[in-house]
């Protein structure tokens, strides 16, 4: 634990001065010793969940380089998915099939972002057949699945900058997607 948290919990861990030390009989250390063992258990995965949203940092896309190929090939399976996800978003995503296998095979586990693409096609699918939409609706749809595969509902609704998609529409979108955020890792060179 750090010192602040040590220090936060120890505070919230004594009695006050005034109880008399009589009160804290056997039994009631007996089950106070569990409760306090229970509680700085959680307190400390919840101030480790803290510390990743303060980790979490908005970066300007051209600042970012792709990694290297990390991966020669990848399997029949794995193309077959990417080949979907490519389809399905090839109207509001402009990237070829070659590129966007390309950028599978710069990810250290592509088929963790495969399940994740997969996901967001799955999501966008059935925004997109359910509703008669024209392309900016449709490009708007894309760009808040793509943030919330990385962000919060809230967030998400926040940073896609919607001014098209109704208040009805963005619930009905966000209820088709129910993976995890996922942020993207970056690493500093």
């Amino acid at each position: 634990m750090s010192a602040t948290i040590a220090n936060e919990f120890s505070v919230s861990c004594h009695y006050p001065n005034n109880i008399p030390s009589k009160i804290m009989s056997w039994t009631n250390k007996r089950i106070l010793v569990p409760i306090v063992l229970f509680t700085s258990a959680i307190y400390s995965c919840n101030s480790n969940n803290i510390t990743e949203k303060q980790n979490t940092q908005t970066i300007d896309t051209n600042e970012i380089h792709l990694n290297t190929i990390q991966h020669d090939t990848l399997s029949a399976a794995q193309l077959e998915k990417i080949k979907k996800i490519q389809s399905t978003f090839s109207e509001v995503n402009p990237s070829t099939l070659d590129e966007t296998i390309t950028d599978f095979k710069r990810d250290r586990n592509p088929d963790n972002e495969i399940a994740i693409w997969l996901a967001m096609a799955n999501a966008y699918e059935k925004f997109t057949t359910k509703n008669n939409l024209d392309l900016d609706k449709k490009k708007e749809a894309y760009k808040l699945i793509l943030m919330r595969s990385m962000e919060s509902e809230e967030n998400a609704k926040v940073n896609s900058n919607l001014k098209l998609l109704t208040p009805k529409e963005i619930s009905e979108i966000l209820s088709y997607y129910d993976l995890e955020a996922k942020p993207i890792t970056i690493e500093q060179k």
